[in-house]
């Protein structure tokens, strides 16, 4: 009778036998193959939310300042931004234009966390605090390449679907270039003058023209006058410039 129970404790106490335990293995192999891709999907797309949002802002904060300025939105040309505004490019001065204004000083929104081009460190401010002109976009800025482009020179009365802001790295074919995109290829956001903020992972015709016709060519959606101060600002760009590229007339 001991020697029974002796066996029996040793029979309930023996481990997993190697087939189990290679068992249990591939199943954590396999549950973790479908679960880490879709974690990883959901902060992608949980941090493009976060990114139209600072989109969002940027361009509530342009029609802000147009509100103040004659219903103009920021325009780095005029002789006001090019005496008031202090920095390396007209890109910078665009946005140091609402930094100035108070409309916009939080340098971070200008940045999309997954973009390769961000080292993980914004700086806190536009404008460097320490200008007693009010009017110096701080270095630590400029020696970044901030992840949206600006269309300057607008005004209030331009159609709802004038662009004011997008994505870095979109091309005139509609799409966003692997190199230079704040997202690569996949895709990019864009604020229209009508206040929406859109996601496209390529324009497929969905943009319109001055002409009113469909266009896959954001150059060709913004007014062009004669004469105006109508540009596309962008550091590492595909389209714009630092100091600025005039819009495309359609058909040209």
């Amino acid at each position: 009778m001991h020697t029974n129970k002796i066996n029996t404790s040793r029979r309930g106490s023996r481990g997993f036998t190697l087939i189990e335990l290679l068992t249990v293995i591939a199943v954590i192999g396999i549950l973790a193959a479908i679960i880490i891709p879709t974690v990883g999907k959901v902060r992608e797309t949980a941090q493009r939310t976060a990114d139209a949002n600072n989109l969002r802002e940027i361009g509530k904060a342009a029609m802000i300042f147009a509100a103040e300025n004659n219903d103009r939105l920021p325009d780095p040309l005029t002789d006001a931004a090019q005496a008031n505004v202090k920095a390396d490019s007209n890109y910078f001065r665009w946005i140091g234009l609402l930094g100035r204004a108070g409309t916009l000083n939080d340098a971070s929104l200008y940045f999309a966390k997954n973009d390769p081009k961000f080292d993980g460190a914004a700086p806190a401010t536009v404008i460097d605090p320490d200008d007693t002109t009010h009017g110096q976009v701080i270095a630590a800025l400029q020696s970044k390449t901030p992840s949206f482009e600006f269309v300057g020179g607008l005004k209030m009365s331009d159609p709802a679907t004038t662009p004011v802001a997008f994505t870095r790295g979109l091309n005139a074919a509609g799409t966003w270039d692997d190199a230079s995109g704040a997202y690569r290829s996949a895709g990019g956001h864009i604020i229209f003058l009508g206040g929406n903020v859109q996601y496209y992972q390529s324009i497929d015709k969905r943009l319109v023209n001055t002409a009113g016709k469909a266009t896959n060519d954001i150059r060709e959606t913004i007014p062009a006058p004669t004469g105006g101060n109508q540009r596309i600002y962008g550091k590492g760009s595909v389209i714009a410039s630092e100091a600025g590229v005039a819009p495309t007339v359609p058909g040209s």
